[in-house]
């Protein structure tokens, strides 16, 4: 980050649902649009659909600028990968992270062909989310396979250990500076 650099900040707490993803997905839009160089994402949230997730994962990773996010309570379930698109990365001390099987809605009714299009659906996405853990940090394979039928809770220093932030540091608003929150 050099002396010139143009920052925003931001804070997000929510789903991951189109409306979250789209007012996030637009502040950071706009924030390129406006020549910003780095932005600092205050974050927590529980997860959401995981269609929403990966979008927003993929979306981060073209922007053209740097993205510290923090993890300022607790990042769940798809939250984690989107969590993981920041080239920065940083949990508070009171932080925690959860990772778990991807869920399937009710099946009340459903017919056996539609219940298997279901677990199939939710078996590639539990796919997409472990290509997106295993390329972007140091999860073990074990944890990995633990989370395809029961939640992990990572505390932040194991999250240190498996590369997923970069250190446990506290978000904290420069004096002068604004934050707009999503």
């Amino acid at each position: 980050m050099g002396q010139t650099d143009i920052i925003a900040y931001f804070g997000f707490t929510g789903p991951i649902e189109p409306g979250g993803v789209g007012r996030l997905a637009a502040a950071l839009n706009s924030a390129v649009n406006e020549g910003v160089e780095t932005v600092h994402l205050a974050f927590s949230s529980n997860g959401g659909y995981v269609a929403d997730g990966v979008y927003l994962y993929n979306h981060i990773r073209a922007l053209p600028l740097r993205l510290a996010i923090y993890n300022t309570g607790s990042v769940g379930s798809i939250a984690v990968s989107v969590f993981l698109a920041a080239e920065e990365r940083y949990c508070s001390v009171h932080s925690m992270f959860m990772i778990h099987p991807t869920t399937m809605g009710h099946s009340d009714g459903m017919s056996a062909r539609r219940l298997q299009s279901t677990l199939d659906a939710a078996l590639a996405d539990d796919d997409r989310t472990d290509n997106i853990l295993r390329e972007r940090s140091r999860i073990p394979a074990a944890v990995l396979a633990s989370r395809r039928h029961s939640e992990i809770h990572i505390a932040p220093s194991e999250a240190c250990d498996y590369g997923m932030v970069d250190a446990i540091r506290e978000f904290a608003l420069p004096k002068g500076h604004q934050i707009v929150q999503i």
